[in-house]
């Protein structure tokens, strides 16, 4: 009996230092952060449902495994990793730019930032938002990079939170039959107003055949 429960407990300790051990290891400390970008600027995309990510991945280890980076609306991501060297990739049909972008390779040694470089179908800027009377109106300019894919619909969309975007949003207006150029909406907000305890605005231009939208990187609080 008392041999069985000296075993017992040999086991238990063997099993207790083990746990030690794995608790022990030490957490990445090392920060990348980045955005993606065209022409040297940001690019707006959803934030919501972490539907837009880049990948990296590290090569020399036996379990080759990419982690995904998150990219958010105002197209910065970030992520802590340990020192080492890195590649940055975008998943094909994953963002609102073209398929088959560069490779980043990235020296990462403490905080470390990079950009991420892409070719969008199209870019918005010049973005102007305007409340008067309960009527939100927004003027922006759509630039065409790669006319291979036309313009389904711009949109101006409020929601009440800062999560704003084709899936997240209390009210909005859609255009279709738009091509590049200087773009007008207007959105009648006098209810949300009333109802809502918090109001955000938001332009967004949604490409045919894509299923990411391109967006605005700055959230107009209106409430």
């Amino acid at each position: 009996m008392k041999k069985h429960n000296i075993i017992f407990y040999t086991v238990a300790l063997l099993l207790l230092i083990a746990a030690c051990g794995k608790d022990n290891y030490e957490a990445p400390e090392s920060r990348l952060s980045g955005r993606v970008t065209y022409n040297d600027q940001a690019l707006g995309v959803r934030g919501s449902n972490q539907s837009v990510y880049l990948q990296l991945w590290q090569d020399g280890y036996p379990l080759k495994t990419s982690i995904n980076v998150y990219v958010t609306q105002d197209g910065t991501f970030s992520a802590q990793l340990f020192d080492g060297t890195y590649k940055l990739v975008s998943t094909n049909g994953n963002g609102p730019w073209q398929s088959n972008q560069d490779t980043v390779v990235i020296e990462v040694k403490g905080d470390t930032n990079v950009d991420y470089p892409v070719t969008p179908f199209y870019t918005l800027s010049n973005v102007v938002y305007t409340l008067s009377d309960g009527t939100l109106t927004a003027s922006f300019d759509v630039t065409g990079v790669d006319d291979s894919r036309a313009i389904e619909y711009v949109s101006l969309m409020v929601n009440d939170t800062e999560f704003v975007d084709f899936g997240q949003h209390v009210n909005s207006v859609e255009v279709t039959d738009v091509s590049a150029g200087h773009v007008e909406l207007s959105l009648d907000v006098s209810g949300n107003l009333i109802d809502q305890r918090a109001l955000f605005g938001r332009v967004g231009v949604k490409i045919a055949g894509v299923t990411e939208g391109i967006y605005d990187t700055h959230i107009e609080q209106l409430k």
